[in-house]
């Protein structure tokens, strides 16, 4: 399968209304928004690009333009890309939920049918012992009380007859309480397959819907393709280049962007001040430290866990994948760093960031040496996870229509994480 070049969530910006008018084209045919129909951009045609260049003026017109078509392509492409990895990772988290309230609902019901074993056992002790003092009421204790020469033997059967009671009635308390249990599981149980059904329900729709935004990635990628291949070739035309030196030059400039911005990337935040004993306002103080950087990375480890991924190399892109013959971006670094015996969170790239944060783990994008996960997307959730390969290169399972690949940095990775630190 021919891999499209293309880098999604590309810094270069488009400069003219082409890629808004493109972008919410991409958003009207993945349902996120509905509105009027937006007119497709004028592409240029030969004859346009051949007059051009006669008049320097009008050339330099026409590249800029050309170039600005191009960006439109790319930000479209890149807009479209984006919302499918997060469609499939909102899916991945519903499928991560709904097993959990499976595995829930499995032990609870478990739980409920022990108590309910519990309860039954119980309640034949106490009806057993009920009866026992039934019978032994019909023998007219009373009476004998009454008319017996024996009043000392009497009243020690009596006593007996009291204990008894008592322990019936610890029996029927027991029993009771038994009962409630069991019944009180059994509500937990039927809530907990409720729950998974919900989750299972919202799983359907979010499959569908990340099937219906990875179709719209595949069209707007196939889209971008098309026409760039003809603007590069009309580009090429006016600068009396190649269709091929172009193409590398844009693709250098945004593979530049992208590495300029992991070199300017923040450091990590540091941790919120703790709040003052008893509960009261922290009060002055000097500005925490930084959280200390994890130490440099076990090359054994990085080594064994970019071998594993080097050898999903050109596997299809699935989401879920099934960690075998198909692969998601989540999945693929799970199991490479799995290979090297390091669990680094669920297969989620924002339970992965969060796993490795919580162990300290967390660097700056700026520090990432070879080995360690790159994300994409914002405020504590990720869409997208890659294991930084060192040099401006990453080994990732992109999107739908790729393959597990090597590919230049693209976009602008938001944080960055060091599990075998």
């Amino acid at each position: 399968m021919a891999e499209h070049r293309t880098r999604p969530v590309s810094r270069v910006k488009p400069a003219t209304v082409f890629s808004t008018v493109a972008i919410g084209a991409v958003t009207a045919s993945i349902g996120m928004a509905g509105g009027p129909a937006y007119a497709a951009p004028d592409y240029p045609s030969w004859g346009e690009i051949e007059q051009a260049k006669q008049n320097e003026q009008t050339k330099q017109a026409e590249i800029a333009r050309l170039g600005e078509l191009l960006a439109g392509l790319r930000a479209t492409a890149d807009a479209a890309v984006e919302a499918s990895m997060i469609a499939a990772e909102k899916h991945r988290n519903t499928l991560l939920q709904r097993d959990a309230a499976q595995e829930r609902a499995d032990k609870l019901s478990k739980q409920a049918e022990e108590a309910q074993a519990v309860a039954e056992i119980s309640r034949m002790r106490a009806g057993l012992l009920a009866a026992h003092l039934a019978k032994r009421a019909d023998g007219g204790l009373t009476s004998e009380l009454a008319f017996s020469g024996d009043p000392d033997g009497l009243l020690q059967q009596l006593g007996m007859a009291s204990k008894l009671g008592e322990r019936s009635q610890t029996l029927y308390d027991q029993a009771q309480a038994d009962k409630n249990s069991a019944d009180a599981l059994g509500g937990q149980a039927k809530k907990a397959t409720a729950e998974r059904e919900r989750l299972a329900a919202a799983a359907e729709v979010q499959a569908e819907a990340s099937r219906a935004a990875a179709a719209a990635s595949m069209a707007a990628v196939a889209e971008q393709e098309q026409r760039s291949a003809e603007l590069y070739e009309q580009l090429a035309l006016l600068k009396d280049t190649t269709a091929a030196l172009e193409r590398q030059r844009v693709e250098g400039i945004a593979q530049e962007a992208a590495e300029e911005a992991m070199r300017n990337a923040p450091p990590v935040p540091a941790p919120a001040p703790a709040p003052a004993p008893g509960g009261g306002n922290p009060g002055p103080a000097p500005a925490p430290n930084p959280p200390p950087a994890p130490a440099p990375p076990n090359q054994g480890a990085v080594e064994t866990a970019i071998a594993f991924a080097s050898g999903q190399l050109g596997k299809p892109y699935s989401s879920p994948g099934n960690s075998r013959d198909t692969w998601d971006c989540s999945g693929l670094t799970r199991a490479a760093y799995g290979a090297a015996g390091i669990y680094i969170g669920t297969h989620s790239a924002t339970n992965q960031y969060h796993t490795l944060a919580g162990q300290g783990k967390a660097v700056s994008v700026r520090d990432a040496q070879r080995g360690d996960l790159l994300f994409w997307g914002g405020g504590g959730s990720y869409y997208h996870v890659a294991i930084y390969l060192g040099g401006g290169q990453i080994l990732e399972a992109p999107d739908y229509g790729k393959t597990v690949r090597i590919w230049p940095i693209w976009g602008s990775p938001s944080a960055a994480a060091r599990p075998a630190g």
